[in-house]
């Protein structure tokens, strides 16, 4: 996500063509206009009205999308790795074009610079691996633990102080309101500042394709800082989306810039909407990807890789077992479980992981993004 300065002409563009709300798997297409080159008109390009720049996962959702497209063999995406160099608008088309940086028999890989306007705004490179089962495998417990306080005595100055620790427990989607409920009740909130009414009515107007639902969601207007700074997130694409894998892993790669770096302001009375916020900006966007989200109930695993056969390896008896797979879909409930360890020097580091509902780790991702506060 960038923050752009902008003429009021393109303020006021942005917001006529955000209105139209072309759907999630429109704002990922591209359109081949030539070998490896694909364009993204202006007009599916989508800026958030608090923002004035095209929404960095829709362009990391594109850069995917059109990198799948020069591939020979059809092999999943396992790794992206990815800069945001400047802001980019949507008064103009974006131009990615894909250098093709190994055509190998298990591994392909591919760059994408997206240039607006003769100027480079993004750069990644993808590596794509074809379906094999090995011997390893293994994968940590999805979060599930609970959430409480307790009081500490402090004897030096005989002062009762509180200290919440945020151990977090996973709310069942069904049972938190979506963000944009959460928008729609401050409008009836007396706390409400005049100044940000215009905001929310427009933010409404908004077209919506994400469901975000915080397990443990912070107050809008008066955010409470928490320790450690980390929370879990349910998303999905609201849309039903083909049965395409290469779309959905680009259509989660756009899920995952949408809350990320937001992860930073948990342990401060701040959130992305506080004045005291000058600048926040996405720097890069790094993501692995543990499943090859295929629909076909019995994909063609390569059990013999270069005339080896897989033998079973004595494994530790304690080992979490690995929940059962089945097709992954952005368009279905995915858990997202953020933290940011460490900020400094007004930068701060996000780490992500994404699990299915029965507790299967499909996506890590890593973010380091620039904050500037008042």
């Amino acid at each position: 996500m960038l923050f752009k300065r902008h003429s009021l002409l393109n303020i006021i563009i942005h917001r006529c063509l955000s209105k139209k709300g072309p759907t999630l798997y429109e704002t990922l297409k591209v359109i081949e206009i030539s070998p490896d080159v694909f364009v993204q008109p202006a007009a599916t390009l989508f800026v958030y009205p608090y923002r004035t720049s095209v929404f960095g996962g829709q362009i990391v959702g594109s850069a995917i999308y059109a990198a799948q497209k020069t591939l020979l063999s059809n092999h999943p995406l396992h790794s992206i790795h990815s800069y945001f160099l400047a802001a980019a608008d949507n008064s103009s088309a974006i131009t990615y074009t894909v250098k093709r940086l190994r055509q190998g028999k298990s591994f392909e890989a591919r760059s994408v610079t997206a240039v607006q306007d003769d100027k480079i705004v993004f750069e990644s490179e993808m590596s794509f691996h074809r379906k094999e089962q090995g011997n390893l495998a293994h994968q940590p417990a999805m979060p599930n633990v609970g959430k409480f306080s307790f009081d500490i005595k402090i004897l030096k100055n005989k002062q009762k102080t509180t200290i919440y620790f945020s151990f977090l427990d996973v709310v069942p989607p069904e049972k938190l309101h979506s963000t944009r409920e959460r928008f729609r009740s401050l409008l009836d909130d007396k706390r409400l500042p005049p100044e940000f009414r215009p905001f929310l009515e427009l933010a409404l107007e908004m077209p919506t394709r994400i469901d975000i639902r915080h397990c443990h969601p912070r107050d809008l207007l008066t955010p409470a800082p928490e320790w450690p700074a980390r929370q879990l997130v349910w998303i999905k694409a609201i849309e039903r989306l083909p049965n395409d894998s290469h779309l959905h892993r680009a259509a989660i790669a756009y899920c995952t810039d949408r809350v990320l770096l937001t992860s930073a302001l948990l342990p401060y009375a701040i959130n992305i909407f506080s004045s005291r916020i000058r600048m926040q900006v996405s720097l890069d966007h790094s993501m692995w990807f543990h499943d090859d989200f295929g629909f076909d109930p019995t994909p063609p695993y390569d059990q013999i890789i270069d005339g080896h056969t897989s033998i079973p390896i004595e494994r530790n008896t304690g080992i979490p077992s690995i929940p059962p797979k089945t097709p992954v879909r952005a368009d279905d409930w995915l858990l997202y479980e953020l933290e940011c360890p460490i900020a400094m020097h007004n930068r701060a580091l996000t780490f992500g992981r994404i699990w299915t509902r029965c507790g299967r780790l499909i996506v890590t991702c890593a973010q380091e993004g620039a904050i500037r506060c008042n």
